[in-house]
């Protein structure tokens, strides 16, 4: 018995280790929003005020974020995909050990997680990618009834990103439908509050509730559900998603009823996301329950024949989609900070000093944070057509006032079909009228005023 646990233990360690080396093989995508959004809130400038975004503050507008925590560059933003991705796989373990009554049935769990994860967008590092760290102790404590609990990490991952707010509604309608009584429902919602109080009380203090609400909510609701989402690039983007996620309904045929409801709750909550950018980092969340569901259907099925052509099927279409996916994919790039960007970096530094007011248009923003700058105006957005419909006269506004010395401009930028110069117009007017090209690489201009007001 010991020599199995054991056993089990070695084959967990040798999937985690695997799967830490294929991230490490693959080409990373760190969000740029993970390094600009901490460095601005650390050098004074204001969420939602005076930093214009739409996404619950996380890691990003705390006190306690990703630029104090050491996040400051790709190489620690990979070391923390890695760990998050480590940590998953071991409460994936701990979990369906529990589930599965097993050790050996429930590293069928962490494998298919090693073989999905990378796949789904696993090497891109977004908000989406740390979800799993609070949705699967919600859901654990959710089977064992530990309503206080499954609140705490569910509101915990509602201030880390708002996409959780619909299956927080579910699993309320569930503890109350399952329940019937006001006990249990009282836990769950003192839970879920906790981390909303606090987050709460944060923006009250900094005086940046309004502009808070306006940014998650009516800004979500109307111009970026107009302008912002996007829909399946292709009919591949659908099959995948189909195939793998309809898989995992075969759980249905397991005989716990009430563990499969709540799994299925956390499945579907987890999902919606998708439905506002259609790109495969927001099947993260949602990801470690498919891979539990399918296992406990495998493990459910008992006719033979069935499960042989099933697996065999399975098999097959992973081995045919995972050729394709590591042939694309296996690569040293890293976006945002490749050698071009670096050495923007480094001419903007050349021509600034520390803490200096610049402005970017067009180029990558966290390079504020490479060099060591400040925005100009000490307003910041990041610059889609969606967010410039209503903050582009601050921005310019903020040029103005400031003067900054030097710009850096990269006109050829387009983002879903629009070109910079036309959706940011007056602010490339602007610049085109008072900075003059002092230096170049490649696309990106570094300018400097020449027309004092």
């Amino acid at each position: 018995m010991l020599k199995k646990i054991k056993l089990s233990f070695i084959i967990l360690g040798l999937i985690i280790i695997i799967h830490a080396f294929i991230l490490t093989k693959l080409q990373f995508f760190p969000y740029p929003e993970l390094f600009i959004y901490p460095y601005l809130t650390n050098h004074g400038l204001k969420p939602y005020s005076q930093i214009l975004d739409q996404h619950f503050p996380g890691l990003m507008f705390l006190p306690v974020n990703f630029d104090n925590l050491g996040v400051n560059d790709e190489y620690i933003a990979r070391i923390w995909l890695i760990a998050v991705v480590v940590i998953t796989q071991l409460l994936l373990f701990l979990i369906s050990k529990e589930i599965l009554k097993s050790n050996k049935k429930a590293l069928i769990v962490n494998l298919l997680y090693l073989i999905w994860q990378p796949f789904f967008e696993g090497w891109v590092l977004w908000l989406d990618t740390f979800l799993p760290l609070f949705l699967l102790p919600a859901f654990y404590f959710t089977t064992r009834n530990k309503f206080l609990l499954t609140g705490l990490f569910l509101g915990m991952g509602i201030v880390f990103k708002q996409v959780i707010l619909p299956l927080a509604g579910l699993v309320f309608l569930y503890i109350l439908w399952e329940k019937r009584k006001i006990q249990p429902l009282i836990n769950y919602s003192a839970g879920i509050s906790i981390p909303l109080f606090v987050m709460f009380i944060y923006l009250i203090n900094m005086g940046v509730l309004n502009d808070f609400i306006y940014w998650t909510i009516f800004f979500n609701l109307t111009v970026f559900a107009q302008h912002g989402t996007s829909i399946p690039s292709s009919i591949g983007f659908v099959t995948r998603i189909a195939f793998v996620y309809s898989i995992s309904l075969t759980a249905f045929l397991h005989k716990e009823r009430r563990l499969i409801l709540i799994l299925f709750i956390f499945l579907t909550g987890s999902l919606l996301s998708i439905f506002d950018r259609a790109d495969f980092v927001h099947l993260q969340p949602s990801l470690p329950f498919v891979v539990i569901a399918t296992s406990l259907g495998f493990l459910s099925i008992s006719n033979r024949k069935v499960l042989t052509f099933l697996i065999l099927i399975y098999f097959f279409v992973t081995i045919w989609w995972l050729n394709i996916f590591f042939k694309g994919h296996l690569s040293n790039k890293v976006f945002f900070f490749d050698e071009q960007t670096k050495k923007i970096a480094s001419k903007i530094e050349e021509y600034t000093n520390p803490n200096e007011r610049i402005f970017i248009f067009g180029a990558v923003p966290h390079l504020y944070q490479m060099t060591n700058t400040i925005p100009a105006g000490d307003i910041f957005v990041f610059q889609f057509p969606w967010f410039l419909k209503v903050a582009e006269d601050r921005l310019l506004d903020g040029i103005k006032d400031d003067k900054p010395k030097i710009i850096v401009s990269d006109r050829s930028v387009v983002i879903e079909d629009q070109k910079i110069t036309d959706f940011a117009k007056e602010i490339d007017q602007y610049i085109q009228k008072n900075y003059q090209v002092i230096d170049s690489i490649n696309e990106t201009d570094i300018l400097r005023r020449t027309v004092e007001e």
